[in-house]
């Protein structure tokens, strides 16, 4: 019976040990899933409007975020910043565009 309880511990413990380890990285990964996601979608919208402006602010976004992935954690806040600024002139730009259409 102990030996039993010993192995399933050991097993638990083995199977949540690469589960929290995990958890840990997840947030970064997702965080950046996320922001490919906003900038793919952003790209669809600006597709609908196009406009000089909101070409090169999707570039500008696109580069933030390669360097964001590649970056150090010490310098990913600021890049951070500089991606989710990009990011809102860009919606704001495709606003914009869309409402000089009507």
């Amino acid at each position: 019976m102990m030996k039993h309880l010993a192995l399933i511990l050991a097993l638990g413990a083995f199977v949540i040990g690469p589960a929290g380890a995990a958890d840990r990285v997840q947030p970064e990964d997702a965080d950046m899933a996320t922001k490919s996601a906003q900038i793919e979608s952003l790209r669809a919208r600006a597709s609908l409007s196009p406009a000089a402006t909101t070409s090169a602010t999707l570039i500008e976004a696109d580069d933030l975020l390669r360097q964001l992935r590649q970056a150090p954690p010490d310098k990913r806040l600021a890049l951070r910043s500089q991606l989710e600024t990009a990011l809102i002139r860009l919606e704001l730009e495709i606003d914009a565009a869309g409402r000089g259409k009507q």
